[in-house]
Formats: structure tokens, C-alpha cells, sequence
């Protein structure tokens, strides 16, 4: 198991979903997790879930798409804790829409998040790795940044666009002791799902059976993915996209028809 004793880290997007499992492996792996999100409640109960455990966190409102609010969020992390070792630039927002329907306004609402937002993120957070001694920042891509797919757009510029900024900045911050990754979940059962998330029944039958694996993946395998780049296990791995997404990109035309219509109506 990744030992991660003595490191201090921090995780965007950390109310619910991908966020919150990694914040809460991270926990349990040792660190202390600055839980931060734009929505402090669910922040806070992730945070006061990892302390009932045993152990150490705390909570930041964060705006990622702001640069002031960015700035401030590393700082309070250095502030309580005296230090940053891993990132986990997880934040974003999803939604659907053809490009001729898709207005300027929720184009940039989705850049400004998903990819201004990580910008920020590594500006920020990788600076503060590099004081602290070194470590690791772990990007959240998508399986939209190794894939197109009809209706999301925006939401595939950005996931595309992070994984340029991720090599851009794993080659910069290498010789400084830090080492830069990012993840491409594919199907994951979170509230992104949107609508189709509470439906039991209906995810798997739909979503599911188009995973060569033949099921949808869970937040916590995507953390457990997160954990170990964040280890000295991953001490040679920059630069890399890993794909956690049950084979999907791998294999040519694994969307239906179905699956497809359902993903373009907000599934995804």
C-alpha cells in the first residue's frame, strides 16, 4: 500500500464523486487533505468523514477558475499544514449540447473551469510542490481527452486541452522535482452522470454493457489510480496519460448507437 505519511495534500473538486474518494484515499494512505471545493458543505463532509476516521483534514471554498482565489487556496493549504506535496487538479464541470446550440457563455463556463482552473492549479499548487521538496501533481482529463464524441464539445476541448498543459508542464517541472500526470476516467458512476446516476438499474443496462469490462467504473478505483501516482512507487512516471476507463478507448467502435444518443443527452 502507497505510504504517503508526512505529505500534505490537496485535492480540487473534493465534495463529491472522484474528488471525494481520492481525498479520502489520500487519508488513508496517510496524508493530511485540504478538501477543497466550490460547494464548502459537501467539502465539509468529506473532511469530516476523513477526521472521524482518524484523519487529518480541512476545508477550502474555492472558485478554481478564479487566479485570486487560486492563489489563496495554496496559501491557506501552506498556512494549516506548512507545506504542499501532491495536487490533485480534479475540478470540473460538464455539459452537452451540438456546437451549433452550445453558446458562448457555457463555452467559456466549461474552459474557464476545466481548463483555466487546472492552469491555475498548476501555476499555483506546482509552485508550492517545487518549495516544499518536490511531489506530484495528478490531473483529471476524461476519457472526452482521448475521445470525441457528439454533444460535448466544450466539454472535449477542455479535457484535450488539459492534456497539452499536463506534458507542457510535466517537462517543465521535472528537473524541479516534480512530476505531472493526468488520468482519463472513462464511465464512472458519480453524481456527473447527471440524472442517470441514481438510476440502479438503468446505468448498468445501458452505460455498462458498453464497457469491455462490462460495468461501469467507481470513484474509488479512479482514487486508487490517484494514490499511487501521488507514491514514491510512481517515482519515474511524468508526462503520462493513463486511461482508467474499463478499455473503452482501446476498442474501436465500443459505443453503440444507444449508448451514444444517451451520453449526447447528458449522461456523461
Amino acid at each position: 500500500m502507497t505510504d504517503l505519511t508526512g505529505q500534505v495534500a490537496l485535492v480540487t473538486g473534493a465534495g463529491s464523486g472522484i474528488g471525494a474518494a481520492t481525498a479520502t484515499e489520500l487519508a488513508q494512505a496517510g496524508a493530511k487533505v485540504c478538501c477543497a471545493d466550490l460547494d464548502e458543505l459537501a467539502a465539509a463532509r468529506v473532511a469530516e468523514t476523513i477526521i472521524q476516521s482518524g484523519g487529518e483534514a480541512t476545508t477550502l471554498a474555492v472558485n478554481v477558475a478564479d487566479v485570486a482565489e487560486s492563489e489563496a487556496m495554496v496559501a491557506a493549504v501552506v498556512e494549516r499544514f506548512g507545506a504542499l506535496h501532491i495536487a490533485h487538479l480534479n475540478a470540473g464541470v460538464h455539459i452537452t449540447g451540438s456546437i451549433f446550440k452550445t453558446t458562448p457563455e457555457q463555452w467559456d463556463s466549461v474552459l474557464d473551469v476545466n481548463l483555466r482552473g487546472t492552469f491555475f492549479g498548476l501555476k499555483f499548487a506546482g509552485r508550492q510542490i517545487v518549495e516544499s521538496g518536490g511531489g506530484s501533481v495528478i490531473i483529471t482529463s476524461s476519457g472526452a481527452g482521448l475521445l470525441g464524441a457528439a454533444g460535448g464539445s466544450a466539454y472535449t476541448a477542455s479535457k484535450h486541452g488539459v492534456l497539452g498543459l499536463m506534458k507542457c508542464a510535466s517537462a517543465e517541472l521535472a528537473p524541479l522535482g516534480v512530476r505531472v500526470n493526468a488520468i482519463c476516467p472513462g464511465i464512472i458512476n458519480t453524481p456527473m452522470l447527471g440524472p442517470l446516476h441514481a438510476q440502479n438499474e438503468g446505468v448498468p443496462s445501458v452505460l455498462g454493457a458498453s464497457q469491455p469490462i462490462g460495468r461501469l467504473g467507481t470513484a474509488v478505483e479512479v482514487a486508487k489510480l490517484v494514490v499511487f501516482l501521488a507514491g514514491a512507487e510512481a517515482s519515474f512516471i511524468t508526462g503520462s496519460t493513463i486511461p482508467v476507463d474499463g478499455g473503452v478507448s482501446s476498442v474501436f467502435g465500443s459505443f453503440t448507437k444507444e449508448v451514444r444518443s444517451t451520453l449526447a443527452t447528458g449522461a456523461s
